[in-house]
């Protein structure tokens, strides 16, 4: 009797039912038999979705298959907003940025707190919050975001997934003592475990944590979080997306902030032809 069959008749002496549509068997290039569930076939594929999270051969999360799906359900939410007025001529930029923190951002980074990525997937959500930032600011293509950042107070997305992460390992650490995870920790936090608890608790963060990791609670955590952020990039949100001034006012103070004055502007500001000793008749 193999393991199926098993499952089968425990689950019936203890009146639970699984439904055959939603089990899979994956790798089907691999010569298995035939397996059933109820009497039903369990099917065949290379790959399965669960809680919209994709799972590739030997039942490990599928990165590049969850990163481009986060894409695009991000990629299509913001052309939804921008057809709403989420673009510098109608909302506010304030406005914006919380519509994005709310909603895209959400979608964007859906599974990944439990996902290892590579650099280069990284990059790539993190090119999505960057288009966004652009379409919010008004800027092009090329534009640098670094700036926009600074005056959102927004994290970038390698910072984000570090954050989440190391929320997910303290929930992990606070489990109730019936639950399986309570009993397998002593075995996946070491080293040569090579869990995927192990690797996940790599990043910064958790290392700040990792000294003292028994009377962490979430306060503190949110601390450690905050001196992170703060030894990055010393982030300050600028007080042009939120103190009371006209709309024509605010873009002003924001294309100063991100260094996009046209020239005319920075001519008469400068007195460049006082300095450079040209008639006034000179415009360029």
């Amino acid at each position: 009797m193999n393991f199926v069959h098993l499952r089968e008749d425990k689950c019936c002496q203890h009146l639970i039912t699984h439904n055959p549509s939603k089990c899979v068997i994956l790798d089907p290039t691999q010569p298995y038999p035939n397996y059933t569930l109820y009497d039903e076939p369990i099917p065949k594929q290379p790959s399965f979705l669960y809680l919209r999270i994709p799972f590739r051969p030997g039942g490990y999360i599928d990165a590049v298959a969850l990163v481009n799906q986060n894409k695009s359900k991000a990629l299509a939410t913001m052309n939804q907003l921008s057809a709403i007025g989420v673009h510098p001529k109608d909302f506010s930029p304030l406005l914006d940025i919380r519509f994005y923190s709310h909603i895209v951002r959400a979608q964007l980074e859906y599974g990944l707190t439990i996902t290892r990525i590579t650099t280069f997937l990284s990059k790539q959500s993190e090119d999505v919050q960057n288009a966004y930032l652009r379409q919010i600011f008004g800027g092009s293509h090329t534009s640098a975001t670094t700036v926009m950042l600074h005056m959102s107070k927004l994290p970038t997305m390698q910072e984000r997934v570090y954050a989440m992460r190391s929320q997910f390992l303290l929930r992990s650490l606070t489990l109730p003592e019936d639950a399986l995870l309570h009993h397998l920790l002593p075995l996946i936090r070491q080293p040569r475990s090579h869990s995927q608890w192990y690797r996940l608790s790599r990043p910064p963060i958790w290392k700040r944590c990792s000294s003292d990791s028994e009377s962490l609670n979430r306060r503190s955590l949110r601390s450690i979080q905050r001196e992170y952020r703060q030894d990055n990039l010393s982030n300050k949100r600028s007080t042009h997306t939120f103190l009371p001034m006209s709309k024509s006012e605010r873009s002003r103070c924001i294309r100063w902030r991100l260094g996009w004055l046209p020239g005319a502007h920075a001519v008469h500001c400068l007195q460049m032809h006082r300095r450079l000793m040209m008639p006034d008749t000179i415009s360029d």
